[in-house]
């Protein structure tokens, strides 16, 4: 990509360094969600953000379905 006063850096970077930054924002996120949230603390249990570095260690995750969430709420309210 050219460039211009049109774009900003996060536009122009190289493919390379703007999936290291997903991927720490990514690992950043998951510490956060199994850190504060029970649900998924529960459905990542195991999971160690920092070892979430590439695409094959994403695919490694677990699927996690609407229904399970739907389901933990109904288990424990006040979401159910």
């Amino acid at each position: 990509m050219p460039d211009s006063a049109n774009f900003d850096s996060q536009e122009t970077r190289e493919p390379e360094a703007r999936e290291a930054e997903l991927f720490a924002a990514l690992r950043g996120q998951i510490a956060h969600a199994t850190a504060r949230a029970p649900y998924f603390s529960t459905a990542l249990a195991g999971v160690d953000p920092a070892a979430i570095t590439d695409r094959a260690a994403l695919a490694k995750l677990p699927v996690l379905r609407k229904s399970a969430l739907i389901e933990m709420q109904r288990r424990t309210p006040p979401f159910g």
